[in-house]
């Protein structure tokens, strides 16, 4: 693809946080660091800068949204260059192009990116699903970042087996540890830290009733900080709640700017996130894994979707059966009573994450 314009197109982009956006971000300047022309189409709640074209949508996935996009592209269709290849690198865009692309017989060379919820939300409704494995196979190339993205899109679109590629993605380029060996502050206490939207996907209060099951002893020399937006009002009244008499420190700092959280990244010495399964939704991979790795700390998680592409279990952290709450509770008291073994995940996941960074990916899903 060395001489192939890529137009990279998207409903969610920094500063709004979330992995779709970093994905996208990172691609991009990842390829602009390569010298590879890139465009990047983008919502309107985008700061202007090189290569990035803002389109006049808000980012979501609703019905307007997707037309505004479609509009966009449909205007360029007949200027875009021979070699010109459309990346549709997240769900939001690519349920633009499934649900007006059929309207358009002359696209460009087609690539698509399967983060995960894709794969449950785009084949509930029959119309819907007809119209993504239509471009699923007009597609000439689809990058998933985990196994279990691969396996579930399979069992849907078998036909496209041969068109896959396989690449995870790597820690985001502002949060990765920067080797610094010792910690900004220091404390007696073990500090655990979660980082993602205050949302019951996110298990924020699978992580609060492991603590409460601890003994008092061990409850009493935790820290516990909670990095991210808050989505679910109620759900973060309920977190509130559950953290009031646990007799350890519990803190919302709400979202937080990237130097900001990688010095928490820093000061902390475990990290859980315990996603949960929804319905409607899958943790497809997970990027704050890396990040957490990439710092040192033991990573606790759910054994669901593709995290167990971003975390090795029993070396760079435990992963525990969302159904069976004590196995969560478990390996948090694990992790803070053997010192040694978080030493021991502490060297695994820097080694983990140093196999990962976003110029590797850009190469490999766009085949340089």
């Amino acid at each position: 693809m060395d001489n192939q314009k890529i137009i990279l197109l998207t409903h969610e982009y920094p500063p709004k946080r979330g992995g779709a956006g970093v994905y996208c971000e990172e691609l991009v300047h990842a390829l602009q660091e390569l010298g590879i022309s890139i465009e990047a189409w983008v919502p309107g709640y985008v700061k202007s800068s090189d290569n990035l074209k803002i389109l006049s949508l808000k980012g979501s996935q609703d019905l307007s949204c997707s037309f505004r996009m479609f509009k966009e592209i449909f205007n360029k269709r007949n200027s875009f260059p021979p070699s010109t290849l459309l990346h549709f690198a997240e769900p939001g865009s690519l349920r633009a192009i499934i649900r007006f692309g059929w309207l358009i017989n002359n696209l460009p060379e087609i690539m698509i990116t399967i983060h995960g919820t894709e794969l449950i939300r785009f084949c509930t409704n029959p119309i819907e699903k007809m119209l993504f494995l239509k471009f699923l196979k007009r597609s000439t190339r689809i990058h998933v970042l985990s196994k279990f993205n691969k396996n579930e899109l399979l069992k849907i679109c078998p036909e496209i087996k041969d068109r896959i590629f396989l690449f995870p993605g790597a820690p985001g380029r502002n949060l990765i540890s920067d080797n610094q060996n010792k910690k900004i502050v220091s404390s007696k206490k073990t500090r655990i830290l979660c980082v993602a939207r205050i949302h019951p996907r996110k298990g924020q209060d699978r992580v609060l009733n492991s603590i409460k099951d601890l003994s008092k002893d061990l409850r009493m020399n935790i820290d516990c900080t909670f990095v991210g937006p808050i989505v679910k009002e109620r759900f973060y009244n309920n977190l509130k709640k559950l953290s009031e008499n646990l007799g350890c420190k519990v803190r919302f700092l709400g979202d937080l700017p990237d130097d900001e959280l990688k010095k928490h990244y820093q000061n902390s010495d475990i990290f859980i996130l315990p996603s949960m399964p929804r319905a409607k939704s899958v943790e497809g991979f997970g990027f704050v894994y890396l990040e957490a790795s990439s710092h040192g700390l033991p990573i606790i998680a759910h054994r669901i979707g593709g995290v167990e592409d971003a975390v090795k279990d029993g070396k760079t952290g435990i992963l525990a059966d969302p159904e069976r709450p004590k196995e969560l509770k478990d390996a948090l008291e694990r992790l803070l009573t053997d010192k040694d073994l978080r030493k021991e995940m502490s060297r695994g996941g820097k080694n983990w994450a140093k196999k990962h960074n976003w110029r590797t990916v850009a190469k490999n899903i766009y085949s340089f």
